[in-house]
């Protein structure tokens, strides 16, 4: 609720009423005292009709104009002073109030209007996004549809945009909803061929700054994340560099990494997706001993540039130009937790020819 606002406006239009009703009083009142034509237009000049005399004018006349004259003398002195104290309070009221209807807009556009919520889950917590996917299997390319693992947005701040203050300035983010991202998510913005304006651009960008998770939420989240997945006995024996690689790095520098797994097709039979080689690339780029030695010779460089993420057009490593597809990871992860990552992936080796593959199995069937 914006209080300030209505107040403001409230008094205004009391004051503005009551100049009215004055004025229309006084038009009133002269009009039912104005003379009878008697003549000459020079008779009829309130300067040259004849003034009260001294002791007719100073009675009690003279004292109520008087009155009225320090009544609204004390009203100015009063009501400026007033409306100048409250003056910030209205203009932040405003802004607020302006911020608080973007943010409404925001949230329809995420579940009504784009429906960001179909694939984010409700209130960006993540979900999942159907997928067409082209896979070798065998001397075949097969086209195989699947359930893609659509990352969460409640904390889309920590990783994109981390320097900015404020959800207007935001750049990286508002590239992504404008222009899309591979593999599978479309452009919402007119400029990358989507049906959203600036506006409503920027509304949806509104809503995903008023969710964000409090730092000790983001702090909870990433320990139950690394918790729940070294848990997890297929992930048995895994060092912490690979574990937080898969957790965070794999979805864009392992290929189909988000949608390996079982996904049954429209005609019962069912496809295992099985993700290629560690790093070996796919959004992102391909990262190994070879790749990550010629672009950081120094690890101390690479874990700065995963701490900070890609800045759009700016140069990194030796030959490396940023845009906004490469997160930063210094708001959720310590040092060492990175410099892990980079350790890991560092050791990676170089693998040629075909890294991914599919196992088709018939439900039900035992082949």
């Amino acid at each position: 609720m914006i209080y300030a606002a209505s107040t403001e406006r409230s008094v205004g239009l009391v004051l503005l009423a009551l100049i009215l009703v004055g004025w229309v009083a006084y038009i009133f009142i002269n009009i039912r005292q104005a003379k009878g034509e008697i003549g000459a237009e020079v008779e009829l000049a309130p300067n040259r009709a004849p003034l009260p005399s001294d002791e007719e004018f100073e009675t009690t006349k003279l004292e109520r104009i008087q009155a009225w004259g320090v009544v609204f003398l004390a009203v100015i002195a009063v009501t400026l002073p007033v409306y100048w104290l409250r003056e910030p309070g209205r203009q932040a009221g405003a802004i607020r109030g302006f911020a608080e209807r973007s943010v409404s807009r925001g949230e329809r556009e995420f579940t009504e209007g784009f429906q960001c919520n179909a694939c984010h889950g409700p209130e960006g917590v993540g979900g999942s996004a159907p997928a067409v996917l082209e896979l070798q299997m065998g001397d075949k390319t097969i086209k195989v549809q699947a359930s893609y693992v659509a990352p969460s947005l409640n904390d889309v701040f920590y990783r994109f945009d981390t320097g900015i203050d404020k959800p207007e300035d935001s750049t990286e983010v508002r590239n992504i909803i404008t222009f899309g991202r591979a593999p599978i998510m479309p452009a919402w913005g007119l400029a990358g061929g989507g049906p959203g304006n600036e506006q409503q651009i920027q509304d949806v960008i509104d809503y995903l700054w008023s969710i964000q998770l409090t730092p000790e939420e983001m702090a909870a989240k990433v320990n139950d994340q690394i918790a729940a997945y070294e848990s997890d006995p297929a992930n048995a024996g895994k060092s912490e560099g690979q574990v937080l690689f898969e957790l965070n790095c794999a979805r864009c520098h392992t290929p189909n990494w988000n949608a390996r797994g079982s996904h049954e097709q429209p005609l019962g039979n069912v496809v295992v997706v099985e993700p290629g080689q560690p790093g070996a690339g796919g959004y992102g780029r391909p990262l190994n001993s070879v790749s990550l030695t010629e672009q950081f010779p120094d690890p101390a460089t690479q874990m700065d540039f995963v701490k900070k993420g890609a800045v759009e057009n700016a140069p990194y490593g030796t030959h490396g130009v940023g845009n906004y597809g490469m997160p930063g990871f210094g708001d959720f992860l310590t040092d060492e937790q990175i410099m892990a990552i980079v350790e890991y992936e560092r050791s990676l080796e170089q693998q040629p020819g075909v890294t991914t593959r599919a196992v088709a199995e018939a439900t039900g069937s035992g082949e």
